[in-house]
């Protein structure tokens, strides 16, 4: 999270028109339903970013949402100097070409930055009640395991509501898989990762427990 980005800006801001709190640009594959649901429930006064979610229709290929999201950036005069920052929420699938795609697109220095889960988004949620290296064969898989803890999930549901006293814990968890990957020296994105999440990097930063540089 803390790597060097290129300073994608549109026309420079005075003094007098920046924001009161920078701007986090965020987009998700498909219909975004599940993310955009979670991350705009982190939309608050004690928020330390303005929360925009980016539809990028129905694109599921991490290349075309990179296209996307940096257009999303020149439309909304977004400045990395001034803290804003963008972010596309990926699923492997357990597809290694993808997680290829992903490793060149991060390779590119560019503004945007990728927060990957292997196979999918709601091993996050799965975190909030337990930590497991255990491998899920596809996403189907993950979601049974989660309505096995909370039967009525559908990808519409309210988790932020749901999970929002267990967050501590699944932020544990992440990082605890994470050092379990490193001590294995096989770290994200790649498809042996499974199952994984970034999403907590993310969840830190609308929690105000750092800021990315």
């Amino acid at each position: 999270m803390s790597k060097s980005k290129r300073k994608f800006s549109g026309k420079a801001r005075n003094k007098h028109d920046r924001k009161e709190k920078p701007m986090i640009i965020i987009t998700a594959e498909g219909r975004n339903e599940t993310e955009a649901k979670y991350f705009n429930s982190f939309r608050s006064a004690s928020c330390p970013y303005i929360i925009k979610i980016h539809k990028a229709g129905h694109v599921t290929d991490p290349t075309k949402l990179a296209e996307s999201i940096r257009k999303r950036w020149y439309a909304e005069d977004a400045d990395s100097r001034t803290g804003d920052k963008a972010f596309v929420i990926v699923d492997i699938d357990n597809n290694g070409s993808k997680a290829k795609e992903i490793q060149r697109l991060e390779a590119e220095n560019s503004i945007e930055e990728y927060i990957v889960s292997n196979p999918c988004f709601e091993v996050w949620y799965l975190l909030h009640y337990g930590f497991s290296t255990r491998a899920y064969i596809n996403a189907d898989a993950v979601i049974r395991e989660l309505k096995k803890h909370y039967p009525e999930y559908k990808k519409t549901s309210d988790m932020y509501a749901v999970l929002r006293d267990k967050m501590h814990k699944a932020i544990a968890n992440a990082e605890k898989l994470e050092e379990y990957y490193k001590s294995e020296e096989n770290e994200h994105p790649d498809a042996s990762c499974n199952p994984y999440t970034g999403v907590h990097k993310l969840v830190k930063m609308l929690e105000g427990y750092y800021k990315c540089s």
